[in-house]
């Protein structure tokens, strides 16, 4: 009986805790309660990003930029 009552309550708050924030409207209408809810919307964005790329010609430049970058390599 308790865990009954118990769920009830947590119920009635979560009930409560949507009516809110406006995710659940409840209005009083002559033919009794009327429930509305907000519709959810998702999408996706389309961004541009830029990705740095070191071109090199051969072996020594690809040295020269390993050198120049800020990255951290670690030789085993």
């Amino acid at each position: 009986m308790r865990t009954l009552l118990s769920l009830i309550a947590v119920i009635a708050v979560i009930v409560l805790i949507l009516v809110m924030t406006n995710v659940i409207d409840i209005n009083s209408t002559d033919d009794g309660i009327d429930i509305d809810t907000n519709d959810v919307e998702i999408s996706t964005e389309t961004r541009e990003i830029e990705v740095p790329v070191i071109e090199t010609t051969d072996e020594s430049d690809a040295e020269d930029a390993r050198e120049d970058s800020d990255l951290v390599t670690v030789e085993e």
